[in-house]
């Protein structure tokens, strides 16, 4: 189907304001709610899409969809953006119709906000089923996929993105949906200090949330997005068109971060994952399916020198589905945790109790025992992983979408062929083998951020 073109139109109006009524039309006006970001589109199907879009901070939107642009008559969910999330909130629209074009608004308090956001959905396999010719009712689609949207002029060519350009320009119209796998984003004002984040969002210092207290450096992952989305026009855009997937690599968390899953494990960049990853779910790791719905688990607790007993008495151990979670990290606890430079990488800046553990007894609400035992007296922050990898079926092809990162052990380049070695985590692999089985799909597509047919080594010698 060709694609509708949407009118925009701008409706001057006058507003007179007098006496005492000046000050209280000005506030108002200063504390209403205005999309800063969005709408996104992630996963599709021939009756659903996932939908995103960012606020300037507390507010309540839902999204308006239909089939002309004039009579938006569908409406989702009410959603609220809060600080806990940097005031994204997303949500699924359902009922729509297969292979059918759509146009869906953000609304806050009855009034359209923002660029709209076009889509098309999926052929229905139902509706197209022909005992004779077509029994399985199969259909043909298409989509892209690629990675490594730098923007920094350092590393890159900057923001323009012109593949972003060319593809608005002559595929957008052609394609299902976009995999995005890995590296959307590479590190730039991630040394945010908190009240500097706070302040422009217009968050009370003293009442950060949760998240922000116990991982303090994920606002500067969070300004790293909008930077990106701000700059990166074109991307913006594609998104408003294609629905996309997103797997994450390193730079979406930090460069070359390794050994997350190896017990024991000492490095910067290595306790930065469940930081990174919770930033992730906010803007982009919202639009996936998943395997297991669990986010992160964040606090702070108390260790003690040569005891194995975490305590945190602010959380509930016994109701977190650990078996179905990656391990515990705690952070390194600098504000260039998440920052893309070796000078940050001696092992004598960090928390000394920073470092991966393995959990391995919940001993109450309050108390897990970990291991390695701790070396220092003191209060950490600390944050429990989360399964990151998911699949989706398009008529008779099945796609796995796989985190190299999460459970990623560190690898020995002098023992490359160590036994018992894993990137994906022994989960994480279980679960890929075991759908592969059950799976009568004629094509896999196996989404991976690190290539595993074709030996690769380096970025050429620099920071990528």
């Amino acid at each position: 189907m060709k694609s509708k073109r949407l009118s925009r139109f701008v409706l001057p109006c006058l507003l007179v304001l007098f006496g005492s009524a000046f000050s209280v039309s000005v506030e108002s006006a200063e504390t209403a709610s205005v999309v800063t970001h969005g709408p996104l589109l992630g996963e599709v199907t021939s009756s659903s899409v996932r939908i995103w879009a960012r606020t300037n901070g507390p507010g309540t939107i839902e999204f308006h969809f239909g089939k002309d642009p004039a009579s938006l008559h569908g409406v989702s969910e009410k959603i609220e953006t809060t600080a806990a999330h940097d005031f994204t909130g997303w949500t699924t629209l359902h009922g729509l119709d297969p292979d059918t074009e759509y146009v869906a608004s953000v609304f806050i308090d009855g009034n359209p906000a923002g660029v709209p956001a076009t889509f098309h959905t999926l052929p229905d396999s139902n509706a197209l089923r022909d005992q004779k010719h077509n029994p399985r009712g199969l259909f043909n689609f298409s989509f892209t996929f690629g990675s490594c949207a730098n923007q920094n002029p350092l590393h890159g060519i900057g923001p323009s993105l012109p593949t972003y350009a060319t593809f608005l320009d002559k595929h957008a119209d052609e394609v299902d949906f976009q995999i995005m796998n890995g590296d959307w984003l590479y590190e730039e004002l991630r040394t945010t200090p908190v009240d500097v984040w706070a302040e422009k969002q217009g968050v009370d210092g003293e009442q950060l949330p949760e998240v922000v207290r116990d991982m303090p450096t994920i606002v500067g992952v969070w300004e790293n997005y909008k930077l990106y989305l701000d700059r990166g026009t074109n991307l913006s855009a594609w998104h408003r068109k294609v629905p996309g997937f997103f797997t994450f690599d390193d730079h979406e968390l930090v460069n070359d971060i390794w050994g997350a899953g190896s017990t024991g494990r000492r490095n910067r960049r290595a306790v930065f994952r469940d930081i990174g990853t919770r930033a992730w779910l906010d803007y982009l790791g919202w639009a996936n399916p998943v395997a297991y719905p669990h986010t992160v688990h964040h606090g702070q607790a108390t260790l003690t020198a040569e005891s194995d007993v975490l305590v945190d008495p602010e959380a509930d151990f016994t109701s977190l589905p650990l078996d179905e979670m990656l391990n515990l990290h705690v952070h390194w606890g600098t504000p260039e945790a998440g920052v893309n430079d070796l000078r940050y990488d001696d092992d004598a800046l960090g928390d000394p109790n920073s470092r991966v553990y393995e959990i391995r007894e919940v001993l109450d609400k309050h108390r897990v025992r970990i291991f390695p035992v701790p070396t220092a007296d003191g209060k950490v922050h600390y944050s429990i992983g989360r399964r990151s990898y998911g699949s989706f079926r398009v008529a008779n092809c099945e796609f796995f979408l796989l985190d190299t990162r999460g459970a990623r052990q560190m690898h020995d380049t002098s023992r490359p062929h160590q036994p018992n070695l894993t990137m994906l985590g022994m989960d994480q692999r279980k679960w890929l083998m075991e759908s592969m089985d059950k799976s009568d799909a004629d094509f896999f597509f196996v989404v991976s951020s690190v290539p595993f047919m074709i030996p690769h080594r380096g970025a050429g010698g620099f920071e990528a």
